[in-house]
């Protein structure tokens, strides 16, 4: 955050969750998601696509990513945008798996309520290359 420059509370809340993803602290990203979250994953043949119902299911897609990258696979978030209701996450998705590569920016959108996620929908720039690398 720029000094001097006010960041709303939701664009903190996503700023947060993505860096603790980055660091592997479990207990941080479950506790900005809300218990009956939604997060829908684009796609229709990989192995992380579809809607994942609830906390405990959206906690055992995005624990998936590393086991099936072996640990490669990173965000690099670019910037958060977010109001009272909604924040989008503007990232690249980077990484290698099975000698496939990625690197494709990407939008996450986030409804929130009461300083919770209680909604992600995800949209990629090449649902190509996401199906084949997740495959």
């Amino acid at each position: 955050m720029n000094e001097g420059i006010f960041e709303h509370p939701n664009e903190t809340l996503v700023r947060n969750l993505f860096e603790a993803f980055r660091r592997g602290d479990a207990a941080k990203v479950y506790a900005a998601i809300a218990e009956d979250a939604v997060w829908h994953f684009p796609g229709r043949n990989n192995q992380l696509a579809g809607a994942h119902h609830g906390r405990e299911a959206i906690f055992a897609f995005l624990t998936k990513i590393p086991a099936l990258s072996d640990g490669n696979f990173r965000v690099e978030l670019t910037d958060v945008l977010a109001n009272d209701e909604n924040a989008v996450a503007l990232f690249n998705g980077i990484g290698e798996r099975n000698g496939v590569e990625l690197n494709n920016p990407t939008c996450l959108r986030m409804r929130i309520e009461e300083g919770k996620v209680v909604e992600f929908r995800e949209f990629v720039w090449d649902l190509y290359q996401v199906e084949e690398f997740w495959a």
